[in-house]
């Protein structure tokens, strides 16, 4: 099925996600704490394109070859993943690759390390999430050898076309096999939550609330 991304950014979260997934069965799809969002606003919601990373020690003689046909891949509201199993030997993002993929309307990228060029990929508004930043490049201490192939971050797998959620909580990933149904009890959890809000407002006992709406 496919899904209006647009509308749903403006009611997916996180915890959402997370808490469906939870009812569903999946109990261990969110990422580290530590990794959050260096760059852009609101949510981050768009369908996996993970790479396959290996660490090199040397400089090619030609750079970036894997990487920029992972950049030319990648389409719109797919979200560039990058796992190295936390090796943390360079930045795995920045301000031109941001500058590329916002053009193409990608909905973010996310690395299980650190990215670079904060304050520009800042300014652009482009969606990056990762565990913090270093200077240091990309080329010559990794090597991008595939993309469009499973990955695994934090001991969850990612595989393409899983949903991911990412906003200032965290970082979610709903697995395809599950995304029809996450996306129907966000639906119904966010009306939830929002005569929640209302009936508490309005001096309604948070323990009738909840038994009535079901959500806190």
């Amino acid at each position: 099925m496919s899904h209006d991304l647009a509308h749903l950014r403006t009611i997916f979260t996180s915890a959402l996600a997370a808490d469906c997934l939870d009812e569903l069965g999946y109990g261990k799809q969110v990422l580290g704490e530590d990794i959050h969002m260096l760059s852009g606003e609101g949510v981050m919601l768009g369908y996996a394109f993970p790479v396959q990373l290996e660490e090199v020690n040397s400089f090619p003689e030609v750079p970036y070859v894997g990487l920029l046909k992972t950049i030319d891949a990648v389409q719109k509201d797919q979200v560039y993943v990058a796992p190295t199993g936390r090796t943390g030997k360079a930045a795995l993002w920045g301000e031109l690759l941001s500058t590329a993929c916002n053009f193409k309307e990608v909905a973010g990228f996310l690395g299980d390390g650190p990215s670079r060029d904060l304050v520009r990929t800042r300014a652009l508004g482009f969606k990056m999430f990762g565990t913090g930043s270093l200077p240091v490049n990309i080329n010559g201490r990794y090597e991008v050898v595939a993309h469009n192939v499973p990955g695994v971050i934090d001991e969850v797998p990612i595989h393409p076309g899983d949903l991911i959620v990412g906003d200032i909580d965290g970082v979610t990933i709903v697995p395809v096999a599950a995304i029809d149904k996450v996306v129907e009890m966000v639906i119904e959890k966010n009306s939830g939550e929002s005569n929640f809000r209302k009936a508490v407002r309005e001096g309604m006992p948070p323990s009738e609330a909840f038994a009535k709406f079901g959500v806190l």
